[in-house]
Parts: C-alpha cells; sequence; structure tokens
C-alpha cells in the first residue's frame, strides 16, 4: 500500500484543520450556567438534545436550516467516532465535543438563538471534519500494519507457495480497501480492511492447524486418537467450505476449533509414543546388561544412561516430544553398547581361535621335525 499517500493526506488535514480554526471559531454565545456538580455514585450527564422548534413565529428556510446544521453535526461527530478519532486526538475531540455540547444548550426560541445555534453546531461540525481527515490516514495505516504483520509471517513461513489461491483472494480484498481509500469512500474502504484482517487471521490458524495436521501425518500420529482426528478432519473441511462461500467468521471458528483438535491429537500422540519410546529404551539397556556392555563398552553404556535420565525428568514434566526424543537417543546408545560388546568378543574369539591355529601348526612342525631327527639318526 502507498503509505506516501498517507503522508500527503495528513499533512493536507493540518492545514485544512488550521484554517478551519480560523474561519469557524463560533460566535460568542451567552453565559451558560455551570452544570449541577455529579457525585462520584451517578452516571455523567449526556449531552443535551437540540429543543425541538416550530414553524411559528419564524421562517421555516431558518428552521430547516437549523435542523440541516445539527443533522451535519450529529453525522461529523458519528463518523469520527466510527474512525476511533478520540483515541488518536483525545484533545481535539474533547474541544468539539464540548462545541457539540454548547450547541444543544442554546434555547432556539426566537430567530437570533437559531442562528446562533447553526453557527454553533456548523463549527462544531467543521472540528469533527478536520479531526477525522486528521485521523483517516492514521487509522488507515493502522488497518494496513495489521494487515502486512500476518500476511508477511505468513510467506516468511511458506503459506504462500502451499496455498497461494488464498492468500491472493486475501490481498485483492485489500487492495480493495485501498482503492476505496483514495477515492476516499471511508466506510467503504474500511470494512473492505476489516474483511482482509480477517481473511488473513483466518489464513493464519487455518495453516497452524495445516501444519500440526501435516506432523501428526507425517509420524502417523493418527492411530493414537483415531475419533478425535477424524472430527478435526470434518470440521477443517467445513472451515474449507465456508472460507470458498466468503463466510470468514465460520470459517475462523471452524479452524480455530480444527487447530484445537488436531493439537489434542498431537499432544496425546506424543504422551503416548514417549512411554513406548521409554520402554523401549529400558530393553535395550536390560541386553546390553545381560552382554556386560556397561563393563565392556562402559562410556557408550554410561553414554545411553545419562540420556535415559534425562528423558525420565523430562517425561514427568510432561514435556513428552523432548522425552521421546532423547528416549530414542538413549535407546540407540544402548543398541552401540551392546553392538561393541558383541564385537569386542567376536574380535577377542577370533584372535584366540587364530592363536590357537598358530600352536598346533607350531605343534606339527615340531612333530615334524622330531620324525627328520629320529629318521637321521638311525
Amino acid at each position: 500500500m502507498k503509505k506516501r499517500l498517507f503522508i500527503v493526506l495528513f499533512t493536507v488535514a493540518v492545514v485544512l484543520l488550521s484554517c478551519l480554526s480560523c474561519t469557524s471559531a463560533p460566535p460568542p454565545t451567552p453565559p451558560v450556567p455551570p452544570a449541577p456538580v455529579q457525585s462520584a455514585d451517578t452516571e455523567p450527564e449526556a449531552a443535551p438534545a437540540p429543543v425541538p422548534v416550530s414553524a411559528g413565529g419564524s421562517s421555516q428556510a431558518l428552521l430547516n436550516e437549523l435542523n440541516a446544521a445539527v443533522a451535519r453535526a450529529e453525522e461529523a461527530r458519528e463518523r469520527a467516532g466510527d474512525f476511533d478519532c478520540p483515541s488518536y486526538f483525545p484533545g481535539e475531540w474533547e474541544a468539539a465535543s464540548n462545541q457539540f455540547t454548547q450547541a444543544g444548550r442554546i434555547s432556539g426560541n426566537n430567530e437570533d438563538d437559531r442562528r446562533k445555534a447553526i453557527e454553533a453546531y456548523t463549527a462544531a461540525a467543521d472540528s469533527f471534519d478536520s479531526i477525522f481527515m486528521l485521523t483517516a490516514p492514521l487509522y488507515a495505516q493502522a488497518r494496513e500494519d495489521e494487515i502486512m504483520a500476518l500476511r508477511d509471517m505468513l510467506i516468511a513461513e511458506g503459506a504462500k507457495e502451499l496455498f497461494p489461491e488464498y492468500i491472493s483472494s486475501a490481498d485483492q480484498t485489500a487492495l480493495l480497501a485501498l482503492d476505496r481509500y483514495e477515492a476516499r469512500d471511508y466506510y467503504a474502504a474500511r470494512d473492505s480492511a476489516a474483511q482482509a484482517l480477517l481473511m488473513y487471521q483466518t489464513l493464519t490458524v487455518g495453516y497452524d492447524a495445516w501444519l500440526v495436521r501435516w506432523e501428526i501425518k507425517e509420524r502417523e500420529f493418527e492411530l493414537y486418537e483415531a475419533d478425535q482426528y477424524d472430527r478435526a478432519e470434518e470440521i477443517a473441511g467445513e472451515a474449507l467450505d465456508a472460507y470458498e462461500r466468503g463466510d470468514y467468521p465460520a470459517t475462523l471458528e471452524n479452524a480455530e476449533e480444527a487447530l484445537l483438535r488436531y493439537g489434542l491429537v498431537l499432544s496425546t500422540a506424543w504422551a503416548e509414543y514417549a512411554e513406548l519410546r521409554s520402554s523401549l529404551a529400558e530393553g535395550e539397556r536390560l541386553a546390553a546388561l545381560d552382554t556386560k556392555a556397561n563393563i565392556a563398552a562402559r562410556d557408550y553404556f554410561m553414554a545411553a544412561d545419562r540420556d535415559n535420565q534425562d528423558a525420565h525428568k523430562l517425561l514427568n514434566a510432561e514435556r513428552y516430544e523432548d522425552a521421546a526424543k532423547l528416549f530414542t537417543n538413549s535407546e540407540a546408545m544402548y543398541v552401540i553398547a551392546s553392538m561393541s560388546t558383541l564385537e569386542k568378543r567376536r574380535m577377542a574369539a577370533a584372535a584366540l581361535r587364530k592363536a590357537n591355529e598358530k600352536i598346533e601348526e607350531s605343534d606339527r612342525i615340531a612333530r615334524n621335525a622330531e620324525h627328520i631327527i629320529e629318521g637321521d639318526s638311525q
């Protein structure tokens, strides 16, 4: 999105506000009696509504002008509130609200009062419009920042390569919001930006659910919680259907539930898998002890024991994934210790056979020598 546009509009709005503050200042109004003091237990006094007036005693044109000024001020005030103007410019909002309140306190019983009321409401409307023009680029920039943060995260994690059509549809909605903002169709721009943000939020949750599902399938963990997994698959399908028909709130709700269920399947599977790896590691440990690997391959056996003990600590802390991985390492080290011991025994046996063969060969040579010597003596 074009951030330079925001800066230009912001500068124009500042100039507009300065001009309006010079040219649209309200005329002096009659002294207003002080508002009654409110106790801490009572609610603040609401702004007084304009006094209803009839056409009797004044021209209908003046009455119509007053009603139009009131309507414009109320509309400007509502629009400024809809775009969070009080949050961005609280001081200016309070001043404009005071103008609006004071305008409502003018009695409107005669033509002079009605003219004063018209001027007061016009000044209040101008103030609200000026605040709105200052806020509009800031409000739009804030929505853009929220959208771009989610979009950048999705792209960084590879979602665009896997699901380009979904990212593209959200991008088009975000661009539509920009086009409407440039056309000063502010409410339509706000709605499009809100929809784009919701689409990116939905895609973020959906992508997280897909990643968890991928891990479950990759490790064949769906067998541990088959019913829960099947239900998650159904809900994920409903989320996709809702996204295709443009029902993004329903998509987000279903995607969140699917993510929750996939997460439960994965956590349960890791817990059971960790227990399985613990049993397998213990079996290899006993086998290693049977082969006297704790003596013949002491270094390997001690390393396996350390991993096994650390894995049990992780298991007790419910860090099942880390525990399962460490149990697997421990199991492998016990196997290596046993194989090292057996290999040493094999090599020792081979060396012993070779030594025995050499002894037998020496005996044979010695016997042959004796026969030779005895033959020569005869």
